[in-house]
């Protein structure tokens, strides 16, 4: 005797969510460009569904937020060269990653996640669900539709004057300070001049 599971209510909307346009949002404060975008260009496709298919538009929408505060490795901003090229007389131009981002805080995000997307001709078709904002402020018809926040690909660290006194109570201590000791977030110290050395037969002031 054969047994037929009964899809339920649940199981009919996830159904319902896998064909239709859904709304994704991720923070890009101190991301990675290189991780971000392929993260991005992966929902962009599509290919978190298992009804993906290489040759099917079958993608999300992903709002990218605080893409002035995206990060690279090391020396990449300097070192890291878009080549440019309208094929145009005196058209080509190789600028360095820092002077675009300096342009426009939104366009090393955009370049990262068209480039995750690979060379495919649906390419201009899916970068176009990308919503791009430089800070955390966005249209009310965007924040409406968004319908789930993405993990980001790397974990911000806090500052150490983000801390709370009870965390740094509970910090493990290596060194035992004097009572008088002065840590530099909490009191700033006064420059005390520069030094003079002392000229032989002057009377120091």
């Amino acid at each position: 005797m054969s047994f037929r599971r009964v899809v339920s209510r649940f199981d009919r909307v996830n159904q319902w969510l896998q064909f239709s346009r859904q709304w994704h949002v991720i923070d890009a404060n101190q991301q990675d460009a290189e991780l971000l975008g392929e993260k991005v260009a992966r929902y962009l496709a599509g290919k978190h569904k298992p009804i993906y298919h290489p040759e099917t538009d079958c993608g999300d929408h992903v709002v990218v937020t605080n893409c002035k505060d995206i990060a690279m490795h090391a020396f990449d901003w300097k070192h890291t060269i878009y080549k440019f090229n309208m094929e145009y007389p005196k058209s080509k131009a190789d600028i360095p990653a820092w002077q675009i981002h300096e342009y426009d805080p939104c366009r090393i995000a955009f370049l990262s996640v068209y480039r995750s997307l690979g060379n495919n001709l649906l390419r201009r078709r899916l970068i176009q669900r990308l919503h791009l904002f430089p800070d955390s402020e966005m249209p009310d018809f965007v924040r409406k539709n968004i319908g789930s926040q993405l993990r980001q690909v790397q974990e911000v660290v806090k500052r150490s004057d983000e801390y709370t006194e009870e965390e740094r109570a509970k910090f493990p201590k290596i060194v035992k300070f004097a009572d008088g000791h002065v840590v530099d977030w909490e009191k700033s110290q006064q420059n005390p001049g520069r030094h003079a050395k002392p000229v032989p037969g002057q009377k120091e002031k």
